[in-house]
């Protein structure tokens, strides 16, 4: 699914009709949000750069939006819970992250 919304252009398909998801109206930006996911990042466009092929997004985040089970005891957001994922353009894989290794010490 990931690498399907990734890929797959909103101005040439609905994804959520092809996907079975459910768009979600933001109060905050002018794009939906999918309401099964339980941790959304709503982001403000601030710059968009052509590099090539691809064009590179920079945005600033406005709201997160995180489910109870995506949380620490203390309410936090848990990387391990979330599990979030890395692409490589170059190698074409998907790699996941979350694994706790340690505690930084100053």
């Amino acid at each position: 699914m990931v690498d399907y919304f990734g890929i797959a252009s909103g101005r040439n398909e609905d994804k959520f009709s092809r996907s079975g998801l459910t768009p979600v109206k933001s109060n905050l930006v002018d794009a939906p949000y999918v309401g099964e996911f339980s941790f959304i990042l709503e982001c403000r466009l601030i710059h968009m750069h052509e590099i090539g092929l691809h064009t590179q997004f920079i945005g600033e985040i406005l709201d997160i939006k995180a489910d109870e089970d995506v949380l620490d005891d203390k309410g936090d957001l848990s990387v391990e819970k979330i599990k979030p994922i890395v692409y490589t353009p170059e190698y074409d894989y998907y790699f996941g992250l979350g694994k706790k290794l340690g505690k930084h010490i100053p």
